[in-house]
């Protein structure tokens, strides 16, 4: 979060050149100095010192087990887990003087309000790529609302609104509202938070050009005043490709949670051998008459399935692990179960299962020795299924932004996982198994504890769907590809973007990572392409204040190779050996020849701006 001091009244209006500016509020009356903020906090330390001292004594003389102690070490335990955007001190010069007084006016309390619920409906309203950043507006909004009420004196008003508004949130989100809630009088409030209150200072938001455009359009729908309550709290900067976003710690995000053994060193491999181009293994899939869905690899390589718009699944079987070209097939197996089109496949790690799902709304479990379907599973519309590394459990992503985990021995699931904003379209297991990553259409990428059921990270670049999701197999770096052609690799120790990789012009399908952990293989639609993912994190440096890091590669020096004269679409990519890969493609479509067709012809066919106002109504 970046914060930017008001000096003095601006008569900047809304849709100005990517900023809203603050107006200056010097109606109220009381005078509030940094002394006495810093009394303030001098004072909240010393009564948590206080009950801390007290619940020590408590559990050395045998009370350890006694609720009070154990609820005062709690909210002890809460106020060490991060700092949001309104604790600490002041940031005003000392001597300087703060006009300021809490707000009882109930009309005004309620516009504050109206702010959250209006940008809450917008959410809802706009389209599913614009979702997220305007949702990071709701936790500020939130905050600012009911510590005004709490600076007013509205305790009852404020704990009322605090318990509605939380539910538009996810659980990522719950610690800080735990947090909150333990303000509850003026006197709790930081410096820091009674500088934000009295409008001298502002919270910084950032938004894609688009979405801040279309947010924008909509804030002019509301009351004057509910738009001076966001004019005195918040500056929206938008951004661009030209000026990409680098802020990677705004108000609204969730907070790091600690990973565990989510990295191991691999042993020292050779350095990666440029001049040696990987051998490529083209697998048609064919499909006669009926169009290929999807399709996956086993983990030996000795199978491949396939979704078929016939509702049919085809599993090719003693491949040729050698050569795993199409020619070297060897038999060919149906499975039929399924009353609608087959949108996802998985094989379990011993490959003698295979999970499919369906837009029947059914997922199906098949055994693959006596090639019969095992389990049907009825639930949501499922897009994508994938088994845990040991495969005793498997997660689905579905339609309405959750995603499902089962054990394979029930037919309910045991966990569900809910944050995203829109259809999820892809998930991975990490190589440990404690945690699961998941793409979605609200452009972000998001890794959860499964043991905990706990949001862990959330990563924002992408500016379109994520479709595809890979692990590096130091379990460090997580890389993703989406409709807008980007490969975005991820830290997930800091949570932080190491680099954006841009070559590709149609969608990334598949994303594969060498056994040396030192080559990145991507494939788009046609074409596929090669990166030095050695060098790449070799000059990343986690910590952005670090003025001495090193130099970052350009992209001509990172690709070292591509191939854009695959046959057919390609669907996915499995390395075979160090240089060698297995890329599935499926024959071309009618739709494929002509993206093929406009693209040879320089036809750029990009999606149309919604220009049309989103109306919504401000009460």
């Amino acid at each position: 979060m970046k914060n930017s001091k008001v000096k003095g009244p601006s008569s900047k209006k809304i849709g100005g050149k990517g900023k809203i500016n603050p107006e200056q509020n010097r109606d109220q009356v009381s005078v509030f100095s940094s002394e006495f903020f810093q009394v303030l906090h001098d004072i909240k330390n010393a009564v948590e010192l206080s009950v801390k001292a007290t619940v020590e004594k408590e559990s050395s003389n045998g009370f350890a087990g006694n609720s009070e102690a154990r609820t005062s070490m709690e909210r002890i335990e809460v106020y060490k887990r991060g700092k949001d955007f309104y604790e600490g001190n002041s940031i005003r010069p000392a001597g300087e003087l703060l006009h300021f007084a809490g707000i009882k006016n109930e009309e005004t309390l309620l516009e504050y309000e109206e702010v959250f619920r209006c940008t809450q409906k917008i959410v809802d309203a706009v389209p599913s790529y614009h979702k997220y950043e305007i949702f990071l507006m709701l936790y500020p909004m939130l905050s600012f609302a009911y510590l005004q009420m709490v600076m007013g004196e509205k305790l009852e008003r404020a704990t009322s609104f605090l318990k509605e508004a939380a539910t538009y949130l996810d659980e990522s989100y719950s610690r800080r509202i735990d947090k909150l809630k333990l303000i509850r009088k003026p006197d709790d409030l930081p410096g820091r938070a009674l500088e934000l209150l009295a409008g001298a200072d502002t919270v910084e938001v950032a938004m894609a050009c688009p979405t801040y455009l279309l947010y924008i359009n909509c804030v002019t729908d509301w009351t004057r005043g509910q738009q001076e309550k966001l004019l005195r709290h918040f500056v929206i900067r938008s951004y661009n490709d030209e000026d990409p976003l680098q802020e990677s710690s705004l108000p609204g995000l969730p907070q790091l949670e600690p990973l565990v053994n989510s990295s191991v060193d691999l042993p020292h491999c050779l350095p990666l051998d440029r001049d040696n181009r990987p051998m490529i293994f083209n697998f048609a899939t064919g499909g006669g008459d009926a169009k290929v869905l999807c399709c996956t690899p086993s983990g030996d390589l000795s199978m491949v399935a396939i979704g078929l718009s016939n509702n049919n699944i085809r599993v090719t079987v003693c491949l040729d692990k050698i050569s795993v070209d199409s020619n070297c097939r060897r038999g060919e197996k149906t499975l039929s179960g399924h009353k609608e089109p087959v949108l996802s496949l998985a094989f379990a790690p011993q490959n003698r299962f295979l999970l499919s799902s369906s837009r029947d709304f059914t997922m199906r479990l098949w055994c693959l020795i006596s090639w019969t379907c095992a389990t049907v599973y009825s639930n949501q519309l499922c897009t994508f299924v994938a088994f845990a590394p040991r495969g005793f459990i498997f997660a689905g992503t579905s339609d309405d932004g959750i995603v499902r985990l089962w054990d394979s021995s029930t037919k309910k699931p045991f966990l569900q996982l809910a944050g995203h904003l829109a259809d999820m379209e892809v998930c991975l297991f990490h190589s440990n198994g404690k945690y699961l990553a998941t793409g979605s259409a609200d452009c972000t990428v998001r890794m959860w504890d499964i043991q905990k059921g706990l949001q862990v990270r959330l990563f924002r670049g992408h500016k379109y769907n994520i479709t595809v999701l890979a692990f590096s197999n130091c379990g460090r770096y997580l890389i993703s590809g989406g409709h807008d052609c980007l490969i975005i690799v991820w830290d997930t120790d800091s949570g932080r973007m190491v680099r954006t990789l841009k070559h590709h012009t149609s969608v990334i399908n598949s994303i594969a990572v060498n056994t040396e952990n030192n080559m990145l293989a991507v494939g788009g639609d046609t074409d596929l392409s090669f990166w030095d993912l050695q060098l790449l994190v070799k000059n990343y440096n986690p910590n952005p204040d670090d003025k001495e890091s090193s130099a970052k590669p350009s992209i001509k020096e990172l690709l070292y190779g591509s191939y854009n004269k695959l046959k057919g679409s390609l669907r996915c990519l499995r390395f075979v050996c160090r240089h060698s890969i297995m890329a599935i493609c499926s024959d071309p479509t009618e739709e494929d020849e002509k993206a093929k067709k406009n693209a040879e012809d320089g036809v750029v066919v990009t999606e149309e701006i919604v220009k049309k106002k989103v109306w919504l109504n401000a009460k």
